[in-house]
């Protein structure tokens, strides 16, 4: 019933997704923030589920959190810290929590990851200075490893070490797509519109013009700014 289903969740939390019974890993640590108690507890059941009856579904190293509230579990074993799906509500909790975890590992802290991070939300943190130091304090250092957004024309990826790469839908090539562009830092969404547009031949490349005048900078800002 909800109730069973409610307290399982409970537990689930309230042990960081390990089992009550078991004794507890004392070495290093890999821990798992997702946005709230409830896709963290949810998260442990689905993936005990998954696990066949002669293996551990969880790894003894692996513990689940959430952002937000109180933290009350021991940390100072984390070697590798992940942030599932963080949102722009919890950017300010991720933030402390990444912080003091810095702090109190140094060294010891092998590695932080951040899946599919939305920290920056026009409708929470605005348009404002907010939005932007927070992009500069805590976005703009992380370094991108995988990146794959999807494009009405074609996609925008990126593998590290290699570039960010901007791709066009080709039917004339063996995989549908088409290299146009490739860059060594991740292009706004007004730059990736405007790469598109220079190579279908939509609009000038300024870095070719031999007079870029007034008129054609301010062309192409309300240009852009109606891209945004």
């Amino acid at each position: 019933g909800g109730g069973g289903r409610g307290e399982e969740l409970k537990r689930i939390v309230a042990t960081g997704g390990r089992d009550p019974d078991d004794k507890g890993w004392d070495g290093p640590k890999i821990r798992i923030y997702f946005p709230d108690e409830g896709s963290a507890a949810l998260a442990r059941r689905d993936w005990l589920l998954s696990g066949g009856p002669d293996q551990a579904a969880v790894p003894d190293c692996v513990v689940f959190s959430s952002c937000g509230g109180v933290q009350l579990q021991q940390t100072s074993d984390d070697m590798i810290v992940m942030f599932f799906c963080p949102r722009a509500s919890e950017a300010e909790y991720v933030e402390q929590v990444l912080y003091k975890t810095e702090e109190e590992r140094g060294d010891d802290l092998a590695l932080t990851i951040f899946v599919n991070p939305i920290l920056v939300d026009m409708g929470v943190t605005g348009f404002g200075m907010a939005g932007r130091m927070l992009r500069e304090r805590l976005i703009d250092p992380l370094q991108p490893a995988y990146y794959l957004r999807t494009l009405s024309w074609g996609a925008l990826t990126r593998v590290w070490p290699r570039q960010f790469t901007v791709w066009q839908e080709d039917s004339d090539q063996e995989d549908g797509y088409r290299l146009i562009r490739s860059m060594d830092r991740l292009p706004s969404n007004p730059e990736v519109e405007d790469i598109y547009d220079i190579e279908n031949g939509n609009m000038s490349d300024p870095s070719k013009k031999k007079g870029f005048g007034l008129l054609d900078a301010v062309a192409d800002f309300a240009n852009g700014m109606m891209k945004l």
